[in-house]
């Protein structure tokens, strides 16, 4: 068959005046097939009306015609043949016919399979092909990949190389897991499940004038910042229990109660008596702990407030969750230390489709003619009011031109309305609106996102500049279950898991690539739209050949073994050990040992990678072990440009490469590293040879 390179050409039915999607189809079922389909005479057909609305993929055989819609559409305007084994003949507007392998390239400028037709329906293929919409969308925007991720201050890499950043320096709290003393309050966002030690900025002046034995003066009160958006609480069962210097709250070294249970009480009733005296059932100096959780609108007693040496903000602290200690001993407590394990930050949920979201129908409020804001959801993340009514009346929201009378503003972010006046005392309010839903996930593409579209705290990036396709194909991909053989026996759960505190003080990029080395990650644009993927196990995409590779442009060298590490070692923070920093070493004993009798080597060559986003041994030995295979295993690199255009090629993409200048490679599997163009516009590829077995 000889059916690649023909120019494109629309409306075009030969190969020697070019073809379009169809006329190549056309083309293809007359020489290879000899079957001739042509529409009835005066008939322009509908392919909607004869193409089976599903699409299955196993059934294919070659000579099948596949048709496609675009993304955002529903209408057919596209056709490629299958040839067998995952192949497909196609041509897109502008660019040469090819044949590419599988569908990733056509869904990533768009194209969606709605169903085939087989070649022995000569009838339906005749009124499908006369539908004069397929060939006509225009795809070469589509095709622009932007790769040069250098101007985009917050893009990463193409190529991900775990470790390549000192990123502990991004950490907060996890320096020996010292409670901070500090009037400066840094905000730390905790996502997945994370020890902190937390910031105290008000605390009470303990008298030293006064004896130890008058425990009244004597007792100290604290509040300590946890960090900054809602988080998962309490921590008081399990492994997520608080602890101060070691003790958990509950312990009686903190309070042994002559009745009752000892310890701290948590989150007692904020009385005067109970804040200030510590009168609680039947003992007096009892102290307590008062979890305030990350909100908008919180309100703090004055009596409680007024026991710190600094003016206590009335409202607490917005959207931050902190903790209140009262009536600490300082007798057993000469330093206060903090340790509580807490499930952080929830995200916001989202399909392939975008973040999801859920509509609140007339949610009632009763106005009292002085209050003007009203709290509409408790997660605080509105996205729209569709309808709102005071008195029955609807109103508007406030604009340039609309700044008194029936008029509203709403606050998303912090999830409530404030009209322009206050509705009158009595008066119904309601209020219909959507939005977004929000979990606590341990997803490190979850939490990526997150930082990348939170307007206060990330990047702000809107919500449609993300690929949520590919987002969430990477998502399942690391929720997946796995079963691993490492040092500690079997494990069986999820492939990876994020777990990290984002230091508001330390540059976005930092964090960025800690969460993505936590599931080796890629991050970058692929035309206006920001891909998050996976280095992992997957099939090729395109076939290289000397037809389709330049002459001359063919570079391949192999790797000197002496430079490739045979042991890894890789310091992550454990969640057994408090998030301190641990080690996990994976190495390849028997390459050390064929090592040792070359001169000047002892066998062991070491790399060192550190991972603050990932804490629990199993999954540091596991991406130790990544790194390890694919250095020893992967010692061909390659370089070359093709002359076929409009390739949606993505680094991290394998391929497969076939070269004269290579007589033992055939179809030889490489993963593309990075993507360059030339004056001219031609595509450069720079590949690492690629084993499958490589990836867990």
């Amino acid at each position: 068959m000889n059916l690649c390179a023909i120019p494109w050409k629309e409306g075009g039915r030969s190969r020697e005046t070019g073809v379009d999607c169809v006329g190549l189809a056309a083309l293809f079922l007359r020489e290879e097939l000899g079957i001739e389909v042509a529409a009835p005479a005066g008939i322009r057909g509908c392919a909607s009306e004869v193409v089976p609305d599903r699409f299955e993929e196993e059934t294919l055989e070659r000579g099948d015609l596949v048709f496609f819609r675009e993304r955002s559409g529903s209408r057919i305007c596209h056709v490629a043949v299958a040839l067998g084994e995952w192949k497909f003949l196609n041509t897109l507007r502008g660019f040469d016919s090819r044949i590419e392998n599988g569908m990733a390239l056509l869904r990533r400028i768009g194209y969606v399979p709605v169903g085939s037709i087989k070649s022995s329906e000569a009838g339906k293929l005749a009124m499908a092909l006369s539908d004069s919409n397929i060939g006509s969308a225009a795809t070469i925007g589509l095709m622009i990949f932007s790769i040069a991720l250098s101007v985009v201050s917050y893009a990463i890499s193409p190529k991900p190389r775990l470790g390549q950043r000192k990123n502990d320096s991004g950490r907060y709290g996890f320096d020996a897991l010292i409670t901070q003393s500090s009037p400066e309050l840094p905000l730390p966002i905790i996502y997945g499940k994370v020890t902190v030690a937390g910031n105290s900025p008000y605390q009470t002046l303990i008298d030293r004038r006064q004896t130890v034995t008058d425990l009244t003066q004597q007792r100290s009160n604290k509040v300590v910042i946890l960090g900054s958006g809602r988080v998962v609480g309490p921590f008081t069962s399990g492994g997520d229990r608080l602890r101060i210097n070691a003790l958990e709250y509950d312990n009686p070294g903190l309070f042994d109660a002559a009745s009752g249970p000892d310890g701290m009480v948590w989150n007692p009733a904020q009385t005067e008596a109970e804040a200030v005296t510590g009168t609680i059932g039947a003992e007096t100096n009892r102290p307590s702990i008062t979890f305030y959780p990350a909100t908008h609108d919180i309100t703090v007693p004055v009596d409680i407030r007024a026991w710190y040496d600094r003016s206590f903000p009335i409202y607490g602290f917005n959207d931050c969750n902190y903790l209140v200690f009262r009536l600490i001993n300082s007798e057993k407590i000469s330093s206060f230390n903090l340790a509580v394990t807490v499930k952080g930050r929830l995200c916001r949920e989202y399909d392939a489709n975008g973040f999801s979201l859920v509509t609140v129908s007339n949610q009632g409020f009763t106005g009292d003619g002085v209050k003007t804001r009203f709290l509409l959801d408790a997660d605080h993340d509105v996205k729209e009011i569709t309808t709102l009514t005071v008195g029955g009346v609807a109103y508007g929201p406030m604009g340039p031109g609309a700044q008194a009378g029936n008029v509203y503003q709403l606050n998303g972010y912090k999830g409530y309305v404030e009209f322009a006046s206050a509705p009158a005392n009595g008066a119904a309010i309601l209020v219909s609106y959507k939005r977004y839903v929000r979990s606590w996930s341990d997803n490190g593409v979850t939490i990526l996102i997150d930082l990348l579209t939170d307007k206060y705290s990330g990047l702000a990036m809107e919500e449609s500049r993300i690929d949520w396709s590919r987002a969430v194909e990477t998502r399942d991909y690391c929720d997946a279950t796995i079963t691993w053989h490492n040092s500690l026996g079997t494990y069986t759960g999820k492939r990876f898991t994020t777990n990290y505190v984002v230091d508001s003080r330390k540059p976005v990029q930092e964090h960025l690539r800690a969460i993505l080395d936590s599931f080796y990650g890629y991050l970058f644009f692929s035309g206006e739209r920001l891909v998050i993927k996976a280095r992992k196990s997957e099939a090729s995409v395109f076939s290289f050949n000397a037809t389709n590779i330049l002459e001359d442009s063919f570079e391949s060298e192999s790797m000197d073994r002496q430079e490739l590490a045979n042991r890894v070692k890789l310091f992550y923070h454990g969640s057994d050990t408090l998030h301190a920093e641990a080690e996990a070493v994976r190495e390849d004993v028997n390459d050390q040992r064929d090592r040792i009798n070359r001169a000047g080597l002892t066998g062991v060559v070491e790399e060192t990678l550190k991972l603050p986003a990932v804490d629990t041994l199993q999954q540091a030995e596991r991406l130790a072990e990544i790194v390890l295979r694919e250095g020893l295993q992967g010692k061909w690199v390659a370089k070359f440009k093709t002359q076929t255009k409009g390739l949606a090629i993505e680094p991290g993409d394998v391929i497969d490469v076939t070269h004269p200048s290579q007589p033992a490679w055939s179809s030889k599997l490489f993963r593309v590293e990075n993507i360059g163009h030339d004056e001219h516009d031609r595509i450069e590829l720079t590949c690492s040879e690629y084993h499958a077995v490589v990836y867990i």
